[in-house]
């Protein structure tokens, strides 16, 4: 390799198996230098892609422009750090004929290309790829919630995608595993294309609307190109999967939309305390249990007792207390797919509902009774156990009008 036209980063974990590839020649030959490209599915791409294997990883290198390249590279681990579902960068290389060279002539030969490397998703499918198959509607809409999921997330932290497409997006299913060490799997959309990802201190609301609406362009042509390919599947509306997706799409923005108000309230981090909300209803039943402390503590002291300084305190008394005595109940035995932090939560968004629908605060009690005539096991010990566990928690509450 002529290092004097190369200028590369990579990763320390991939630098040995990457810095041997022959990165002074065009993507297009990598095949005759003897590289072992492997056949992987790829969506549609305006740039050179390919799928290699070395020794110990697989790897999709992208030939692109030296700033595109540089851009890309330092998108992905802002993407990462941000929390986002997205690739893994590997490094980047720049190819230039003379890089180096201290004499200007314009009669050189000023050959430039670039490639950004990332390593490569295993059992990954590409959006567009999963489209063109003959899903259920029920499955395909399980797909369109996770891409919802996914523009949400970007929108909330005040990314501008600019390139939202089938053709960008990977559906993965990911591992999950709780504090008892059990594992579940979520299906996952990742970014798969960082080229044209901007970062804004607020993004407004054009352009969330225009990043919609043009993933919907790519739906609808994917939709027609499969159509005029014949390829065998059924008729799909792609308005209505549009319409399913930005309603998922809403419901999630609403949902951030309601924890930031939260925070703000309260001074608490929910995913600190509570990890995952996934009911916005959740988040009113416990602040107005919080609402609820904060008139107990002020009725027993003579200063005001600020909202802030409530929460703090609720956390501490109620609670964890209350945490601690659902660890103690077994729930994950009880609630599968659950545990004690994730029981709290559904259990305060079921007595939201439950109030709605009684048309009065139905209180913890009867919504603990309720959550669990629906979804716990029917069998007289857990009757019992959950009847020991509610006089459990009602002694932790210093005031009792609340809880019947």
């Amino acid at each position: 390799m002529n290092n004097k036209n190369l200028v590369f980063n990579f990763h320390d974990e991939y630098s040995e198996e990457l810095k041997t590839l022959p990165w002074e020649t065009p993507l297009e030959h990598w095949q005759d230098k003897g590289v072992e490209i492997i056949d992987l599915r790829k969506a549609h791409s305006r740039h050179l892609v390919r799928f290699i294997k070395t020794k110990s990883y697989s790897f999709a290198i992208k030939q692109t422009t030296p700033l595109a390249a540089y851009f890309e590279y330092e998108t992905y681990g802002k993407l990462l750090i941000k929390g986002i579902h997205t690739l893994i960068p590997a490094g980047y290389v720049i190819f230039k004929d003379h890089l180096f060279s201290k004499k200007k002539d314009d009669k050189i030969n000023q050959n430039e290309f670039a490639f950004v490397i990332t390593v490569v998703e295993s059992k990954s499918i590409p959006h567009s790829i999963l489209f063109s198959w003959d899903f259920t509607d029920e499955n395909r809409r399980v797909i369109f919630k996770a891409v919802a999921e996914l523009l949400a997330t970007l929108h909330n932290k005040n990314i501008f995608w600019g390139d939202a497409s089938l053709s960008n997006i990977l559906i993965k299913f990911i591992k999950i595993v709780d504090e008892w060490g059990r594992t579940k799997t979520e299906l996952k959309a990742f970014l798969a294309d960082a080229e044209t990802v901007q970062f804004f201190d607020n993004l407004n609301d054009q352009f969330k609307e225009d990043e919609l609406n043009y993933f919907f362009s790519s739906l609808d042509w994917f939709n027609d190109k499969f159509i005029e390919d014949r390829v065998k599947r059924k008729i799909i509306n792609a308005k209505s999967d549009f319409q399913y997706l930005k309603e998922k799409y809403n419901n999630k923005i609403d949902l951030f939309n309601k924890i930031d108000d939260f925070e703000k309230e309260t001074g608490l981090n929910v995913k600190e305390h509570f990890y995952q909300v996934e009911d916005k209803n959740s988040l009113e039943s416990i602040l107005k249990q919080i609402e609820e402390h904060k008139w107990y503590l002020n009725e027993n002291c003579e200063d005001e007792i600020s909202l802030v300084e409530a929460a703090k305190d609720w956390v501490e008394i109620i609670y964890h207390p209350i945490i601690n005595e659902f660890e103690k109940f077994d729930s994950p035995n009880l609630f599968p797919y659950t545990n004690s932090v994730s029981l709290y939560v559904q259990i305060m968004a079921h007595k939201y509902y439950l109030s709605i629908e009684k048309g009065k605060d139905v209180g913890i009690k009867t919504a603990i009774l309720s959550y669990s005539e629906k979804y716990a096991e029917k069998d007289e010990s857990v009757v019992t156990a959950i009847k020991n566990l509610i006089n459990r928690i009602i002694k932790i509450f210093p005031y009792k009008n609340i809880l019947e």
